[in-house]
């Protein structure tokens, strides 16, 4: 037994997981869920991955799963890296990572010249993640917030049409996303799971329910998804935890489920994982955003979420038997103007360049006491590697003075920048 091996109270986690009788749970003896494997291997014969509502499990090739994500954009890195980068993941012990498509980077322009070059080459990605034995979620929007520029979106949709609306069933923005997705969708499918590929789950827009409830926009997205990708891969939506969010964001004949961060008791994650029960009474429990640490803004410090409260919400989740995707377990960074905001009180509140996000991995894909600590509490759980991720060796540079230049905004500024990335309207 490893009662002796954390300070988080697991007697009495156990009391209650036991009389969480709105879910059926499986048995977990000794820090052990004997029946949910880890291996992203298949068994024999075709791939598939599919949901047993009897058991409120996944299934994997036929035998329970659960998977234990983390989420890693393509974008906010360089593909020189991405191999180190599931690399350390899979050495954390989980066996599926998450991310977004970003519409506006692969459509930078109206025009139907969509770039898959380079960084932005998610068919290596996704075959990348497959090499490290890693499966993957993807989360193609069209809006994927991210803290994102538009939230993912492309900036020149709002001079295509005046009036167009967005995130919504109008016909002019629907007209715009089908085309995008025509080109997309297609070209996954031969990296879905059933197919011989990564790809287990697609996420329908995001987190829409905190956003807007027009349920023929959602319903539209579904159709396109389903026409594209087929009947058998899963379509799921992620919600807050609240039952506004999900009755506006849910969708017919697609799973529901929920995010939310580290919580200061075990009544409070229980409580989270009943609303998604309200709206999917039978099914495996998923926290599809569990954040290990924050964004940050502008003129503000840092974001920092304390470790002991990461590793004993992780935790209580996995000894509920739910599948968690960690948002994000490698943060990186924003390159260039691509980073977003929010409003703070109406203000406007810009988010930096950084990404690093108080992740378990940061920025510069170094290992933190968080990265240690989430995987002793996935060791409870599953077998995890032995070996052990380890930080780079840093360059001095000395002080580094800079002085003004100019304005960005003059014309002096607008011109040399246009000399490295020409402007068009």
């Amino acid at each position: 037994m490893k009662f002796k091996t954390t300070t988080f109270c697991c007697l009495i986690l156990w009391m209650k997981v036991l009389i969480f009788s709105s879910v059926n749970l499986v048995v977990i003896v000794n820090g052990s869920t004997d029946d949910l494997s880890n291996s992203t291997r298949p068994v024999s014969g075709q791939q598939k991955f599919e949901i047993d509502y009897e058991k409120n499990t996944f299934l994997k090739d036929g035998l329970p799963f659960r998977y234990i994500s983390g989420s890693f954009h393509y974008f906010r890195s360089v593909r020189e890296h991405w191999k180190d980068i599931f690399r350390k993941m899979k050495l954390a012990g989980l066996n599926t990572i998450q991310t977004y498509i970003e519409w506006s980077s692969h459509q930078p322009n109206s025009n139907e010249n969509y770039n898959f070059d380079g960084n932005l080459n998610i068919f290596d990605f996704f075959k990348l993640a497959q090499e490290e034995d890693l499966l993957v979620i993807v989360r193609p929007g069209p809006f994927i917030d991210a803290e994102r520029d538009m939230g993912g979106l492309p900036a020149w949709l709002l001079w295509q049409k005046q009036n167009m609306t967005l995130r919504s069933s109008d016909l002019d923005y629907n007209y715009f996303v089908s085309r995008w997705f025509d080109y997309l969708l297609p070209r996954l499918v031969p990296y879905l799971y059933s197919n011989g590929g990564p790809i287990i789950m697609v996420q329908v827009e995001n987190e829409y329910g905190s956003y807007g409830c027009d349920k023929n926009y959602t319903l539209f997205l579904r159709g396109i998804l389903r026409r594209h990708l087929g009947s058998e891969v899963i379509l799921f939506t992620t919600d807050g935890v609240g039952e506004s969010y999900l009755r506006c964001g849910s969708i017919p004949d697609v799973y529901p489920t929920v995010d939310f961060g580290p919580m200061d008791d075990i009544d409070s994650i229980i409580q989270a994982f009943d609303v998604q029960r309200k709206f999917a009474p039978k099914g495996p429990l998923v926290n599809s955003e569990f954040y290990p640490g924050w964004l940050d803004h502008w003129q503000k410090p840092h974001s920092k979420v304390p470790v002991n409260k990461v590793k004993n919400s992780l935790f209580t989740i996995l000894r509920l038997g739910a599948s968690v995707n960690i948002y994000v377990f490698y943060g990186g960074t924003s390159f260039g103007y691509s980073a977003g905001a929010n409003l703070d009180n109406g203000m406007f509140d810009a988010c930096p360049t950084t990404y690093d996000y108080d992740a378990p991995l940061t920025e510069a894909r170094d290992p933190t006491e968080k990265f240690f600590k989430i995987k002793e509490m996935i060791a409870w759980y599953t077998p995890v590697p032995s070996e052990n991720p380890v930080v780079s060796p840093k360059g001095k540079y000395g002080p580094v003075e800079l002085k003004p230049f100019s304005y960005l905004l003059n014309k002096e500024s607008l011109q040399i920048a246009a000399e490295f990335a020409p402007v068009s309207s």
